[in-house]
């Protein structure tokens, strides 16, 4: 559907929009909202893990695979200001036309916990778009509600009567579950006189409390501006001026311009007041580097949040896009370089933070991508072009790697051997994107995971090569027993393909086109068909039979390694168009006479 180009106040047909007034707010819901029961659930994701310095390569010593629960540790809260919102994002169908799909794109999700859509309008409602991308890859997301001085009568509105701030009160609960999102950052800079300033905290316990009680895994945040003297100061801590506000909701987001005394003082006030809500502290890091260093420098800050152990709030990280834009050369490039540009930087960017994040990956079997991006210059079906129009809509990008690609250009000049894959959009097999590989030097991690491997898995991928007499390539799974703390390479190869001798290494035998078919009659229903090839893709499907791995081992790991024979040239690539692992068939794994069964067992 062709979206509407009207801004109208309350037209919700074929956009998303915010809320200007207190009476939108307030008559919010009492006519349908079509777009509601297109919001996808939050999927679940694995335990979190932190991967260190050596994130994207993989090894399979012996020993633990080192997991934390999730609410143990400091959590990132990603908050989206991207030249004010509500830009291609807002459509509910997407946006098609010419250069639309070169535009600002998140996939770094799997070290994001919250994400916050932003905007300096009144209420700030996140758009499907976004909704459906964050959910899909299990983030919680969160509105913004603010005031600044320009419009302090919002806010005097809101609190002119107790009675009349219990109606905003249900009202904004009303708007998070009827469009299905998890709570709101509440944001309020400006000044407020004191008689007003008790009705305020009670607004913000109360809220927090219809929240948690209406909507399942909300959470209300404060910003710090105005403390509870009702003066606009802001503390770039948490102190006895704004902990009422802190104690009143699930977190608090401090401003921007901290130094380490800031965080030593707010360490001092955490360990002697509260030191169970130590992780409820999100520091403040404008990513724009406005009151702190930060731009590509964002890692130094962050890195002494870390020290802190308290959390972390990433303000506009679209600096990543933003800040190309801003440079005079951009208006001479054609789309396809200001694209590879912004990737190159985002990746850049998201590399230098990750060794101080965890990451938690895809945890829930049938598990499929394609590795769209949400945007693209066609898109594509199984291989064939069903729309040459550029497009964006990021509610259709797929399940992205739980690792950053590793910087593309001059860092493949060097033969680092972190280069191993960018996207890559001028070709697909599903959507407009996929990913592009060159590097041959070691198994390079793709998905930090948690999968169940008691039962039997179909594992299936799709790919293509510039030059298949001179290269394969290989998908890797990494299977690890918490019993005896070992781990098994399971290498998902072409017939042709070696391992190495260490007993912990063996290859995955792929099935053949008739055994691929007897799936189908087992019941199988993947997205790949069962064929050696669709529209010039490879496909290759195994079976992996769990009738001799210890009981509780798991996936724990999914690589990919591209093999290159001697005389392949350095331009030699792969391009790897989809993967899909679901649950086999115990009770008939006998008729699959090709099926790998998988082994911990060490020779004698």
């Amino acid at each position: 559907m062709e979206p509407s180009s009207s801004d109208c106040d309350g037209n919700y047909l074929q956009m998303c929009q915010p809320m200007l007034t207190v009476q939108a707010l307030l008559d919010f819901g009492k006519t349908s909202h079509p777009w509601k029961n297109l919001v996808e659930p939050m999927a679940p994701r694995s335990r979190s893990r932190h991967l260190g310095e050596r994130y994207q390569v993989l090894e399979y010593e012996d020993g633990p695979v080192e997991y934390v629960d999730n609410e143990s540790r400091p959590q990132v809260l990603l908050c989206h200001d991207f030249k004010g919102n509500y830009l291609n994002d807002k459509f509910i169908n997407g946006v098609q036309g010419k250069d639309q799909w070169v535009d600002y794109r998140f996939y770094n999700w799997a070290a994001i916990d919250i994400f916050c859509y932003f905007s300096h309008n009144f209420v700030t409602i996140p758009t499907l778009q976004w909704l459906n991308c964050a959910h899909k890859n299990g983030v919680k997301v969160i509105g913004t509600v603010i005031v600044e001085q320009a419009n302090v009568q919002l806010l005097r509105d809101i609190l002119q009567s107790e009675e009349f701030m219990v109606r905003v009160v249900e009202a904004l609960v009303r708007v998070a579950k009827l469009c299905k999102f998890e709570g709101w950052l509440l944001n309020i800079e400006c000044g407020l006189e004191s008689a007003k300033l008790g009705l305020l905290e009670e607004f913000v316990r109360l809220l927090t409390e219809r929240c948690h009680q209406e909507i399942p895994g909300s959470l209300v945040i404060w910003y710090d501006a105005i403390t509870k003297h009702g003066r606009l100061t802001w503390q770039n801590e948490l102190n006895s001026a704004n902990d009422s506000f802190f104690l009143a909701c699930d977190g608090i987001f401090l401003n921007y311009a901290w130094t380490r005394q800031h965080l030593e003082r707010t360490e001092s006030y955490i360990r002697t007041h509260c030191s169970e809500r130590r992780l409820n502290v999100f520091v403040g890091i404008d990513v724009f580097g406005r009151s702190q260093k930060a731009q590509m420098n964002t890692d130094i800050p962050l890195e002494r949040v870390v020290e802190f152990q308290f959390s972390v709030a990433l303000f506009a990280p679209g600096w990543t896009y933003e800040s190309l834009e801003s440079a005079p050369q951009q208006e001479q490039l054609q789309p396809d370089d200001r694209n590879v540009q912004f990737l190159q930087t985002n990746d850049r960017f998201w590399n230098l933070l990750w060794r101080h994040l965890h990451v938690r990956g895809p945890n829930q079997l049938p598990f499929h991508t394609a590795f769209c991006l949400g945007s693209g210059k066609f898109s594509n079906r199984l291989g064939r072009m069903q729309s040459d129009q550029c497009w964006f809509n990021l509610a259709l990008q797929n399940f992205q790697p739980t690792i950053p690609y590793a910087p593309p250009l001059e860092y493949e000049r060097r033969n680092d051997p972190l280069s191993h894959w960018t996207h890559h959009f001028d070709d697909a097999l599903d959507g407009g994107s996929c990913l592009k590989l060159r590097n041959a030097d070691h198994d390079k991690r793709l998905f930090a995971c948690d999968f169940p491997c008691a039962g039997d898995l179909i594992v299936c991928y799709a790919f293509r090569r510039s030059n298949p007499t001179a290269s394969d390539f290989s998908l890797i799974l990494k299977a690890h027993c918490p019993r005896r703390q070992e781990c098994l390479r399971v290498v998902c190869a072409g017939p042709d393909c070696h391992v190495g001798q260490r007993w912990n290494e063996m290859r995955a035998v792929p099935l053949s086109t008739e055994q691929s078919l007897q799936l189908l009659k087992l019941g199988a229903d993947p997205e790949l068909p069962f064929a050696d090839s669709v529209n010039g893709w490879n496909i290759r499907y195994y079976y992996l039979s769990a009738e001799r791995i210890p009981a509780g081992t798991r996936i724990v790991d999914i690589g990919i390694k591209l093999h290159k024979a001697p005389e392949a040239s350095d331009d030699d690539y792969a391009l790897l168009g989809a993967i899909q692992l679901q649950v086999g068939f115990p009770a008939h794994r006998h008729l699959l006479e090709q099926r790998t069964v998988l082994s911990l067992e060490r020779p004698q």
